[in-house]
Formats: structure tokens, C-alpha cells, sequence
């Protein structure tokens, strides 16, 4: 009998996360079997390099193999950490909030479309099935474990690639009618930098660069460099919280929870005097255990 899981997959934009692991959401199909084989993966319809491009924006995940492809690749990265090739797996994704009625069905129709998964990844091959698979909100499962600790006007506030997602609680209950999705992630703030870049030294930087400093604050490149990335990066979290006030929200009256893999912008650059009434989970990969411990309290907690 195969080994029974419950695993989270966060497919964003930029990254991938499970409850463990992270790695960027590019994905290439290859013409054949590459000479090394770091983050590749076999599938029945060919050989993928993960992580070398960003996903594309599309209308829906589910417009391609993609999103399987790295989910697949997450499910491999979890098992691997337990010495398992083989399980039965209860899966559980996610959708924005302001896109639950659209595309949750959508959702689960994709993965019950392939059951069994019959796969390699990095030279290793996985047998999986699929038992269940669950889709929930986005920033919403994230936070559920932790809402005893927030007042009863919130503001959850998921920052991810590439768009900000804001989701109200009221009395610890979502206000779907006020939830919003700001196209200000931070893929758009990393190609403002760049753009101050050229315009200073006629240079970018790379990614993982600007990511050292937004997740650490600074970074041991250039001072000159770092000024501007730092500069930068504080106009950024000004104007996210101005957008956010522009929508009514009172950050004296309303409890700001910062999530997603943006949250440690937040935590580096936002002034300490505005942070009075704020939490901060930087854990970029909180959507995931999220899913996984929804998943368990359905079934029972067991697994």
C-alpha cells in the first residue's frame, strides 16, 4: 500500500512553494534528455527544465501543462525529504480570493484529469496518485491558524509577484465584497528598480541581487548599488500603503496582517512608527502548510 500524504503546492507567478521547499516557476520544455539533470523533470509528454523562466501571465493556470509540471515538481522536492518515491497523496492548491468562483472548479477538474502521475525528477522516479484534491483561497488558508492572535478588524494583505491580493476580516470572517487585487507585486517592483539602475549606472542588476536585499535589507554588493535597490524599495512600500489607504482602509483602526513571499519588503522598509499596528508572517511559504493543515482537519488530522 502506498504511503498516504497530505501535500500543499503554492504554483504562484515567481515561485513555487510547498511546506519545505521553493524554487521559481519557470518552466521549458527541452528537445530531449539534457546532460545534467538539476531541476528537470520527465513527464509523459516530455523533458522540463524547472526554474529556468518565469511563467507566463496567463487568463487561467489551467490553459496548459504547466502548472502540473511544477506541481509535480513540488510533490517530488516534499516526498524526496522523506525518502519516499511512491504515495497517495490528498493535494491541495490555491486560487485567489476574488477568483474562487471562477476558477475552483476549473481547478479541480485540471488535476482529476491525471490521477496517477508517473513521473521522474532528477533522475529519480515517482509513482503518485492523487486521493483528493482541494482548492483553496489564497492568503485566507494562510492565516486561518493564526487568527486567534488578530483583532477583530483585519486586513490581510498577500504580496506576491505579481499582484498584491488585500482580503478584510471582518470578525474573523472574510468581506468578499471588499476584497481587492492590486497589480503591484514584486516582479513590477523589481523592474522599477532596474529602471533606476540604468538610469544611474546603465546597468541592472539580477534577481537573485535584488531579492538579497529585499529579503536580508542589505546586501554586501556596492554602496552605490545598494542606495539606490534600498531607495527604491521604500517607494515601493510607500506607495503600496498608499494604495491600500486610498481603498479606505485605517491602519490605526484596522489590524494590517503582511503575507506572501513580498512580506519581508514590508518587514525591512516600512517605518517602525507604521508597524504599531501590523503583523508580518514572512514565511513565503505559508499559503502551503496553510492547504495542508486545512486538508487535515478534514480528514481528521491523521496524516
Amino acid at each position: 500500500m502506498q504511503n498516504e500524504k497530505v501535500i500543499g503546492v503554492d504554483v504562484g507567478y515567481g515561485n513555487t512553494k510547498t511546506a519545505n521547499c521553493c524554487f521559481s516557476s519557470g518552466v521549458k520544455k527541452l528537445p530531449g534528455k539534457p546532460p545534467l539533470n538539476s531541476r528537470v523533470i520527465e513527464t509523459p509528454t516530455g523533458f522540463y527544465a524547472i526554474g529556468s523562466e518565469k511563467v507566463s501571465v496567463q487568463k487561467s493556470k489551467t490553459d496548459d501543462e504547466s502548472m502540473r509540471v511544477l506541481t509535480m515538481a513540488g510533490i517530488a522536492e516534499e516526498l524526496r525529504l522523506e525518502g519516499l518515491t511512491t504515495a497517495a497523496i490528498h493535494l491541495g492548491v490555491g486560487v485567489p480570493l476574488t477568483r474562487m468562483g471562477a476558477e475552483k472548479q476549473a481547478f479541480i477538474d485540471y488535476y482529476n484529469r491525471i490521477r496517477h502521475l508517473s513521473f521522474t525528477y532528477e533522475d529519480i522516479s515517482y509513482c503518485v496518485d492523487l486521493l483528493s484534491v482541494d482548492v483553496f483561497p489564497q492568503g485566507y488558508a494562510g492565516v486561518v491558524a493564526f487568527m486567534k492572535d488578530f483583532r477583530r478588524s483585519a486586513l490581510v494583505i498577500d504580496i506576491g509577484s505579481w499582484t498584491v491580493d488585500i482580503l478584510p476580516l471582518a470578525a474573523y470572517i472574510p468581506d468578499q465584497t471588499r476584497c481587492k487585487s492590486l497589480p503591484l507585486g514584486t516582479i513590477t517592483c523589481m523592474n522599477d528598480i532596474n529602471e533606476a539602475l540604468r538610469q544611474k549606472f546603465g546597468q541592472d542588476a539580477d534577481e537573485t541581487t535584488i531579492k538579497d536585499v529585499m529579503i536580508h535589507g542589505t546586501s554586501d554588493i556596492p554602496g552605490d548599488y545598494l542606495s539606490v535597490i534600498r531607495t527604491c524599495l521604500m517607494a515601493y512600500v510607500t506607495n503600496l500603503m498608499d494604495q491600500i489607504r486610498a481603498l479606505n482602509f485605517n491602519p490605526d483602526l484596522t489590524q494590517f496582517v503582511f503575507i506572501g513571499g513580498g512580506a519581508c519588503i514590508i518587514k525591512h522598509f516600512l517605518p517602525e512608527k507604521d508597524k504599531k499596528n501590523c503583523l508580518i508572517f514572512d514565511d513565503v511559504h505559508i499559503n502551503a502548510k496553510g492547504y495542508e493543515d486545512l486538508i487535515r482537519r478534514r480528514i481528521g488530522g491523521t496524516i
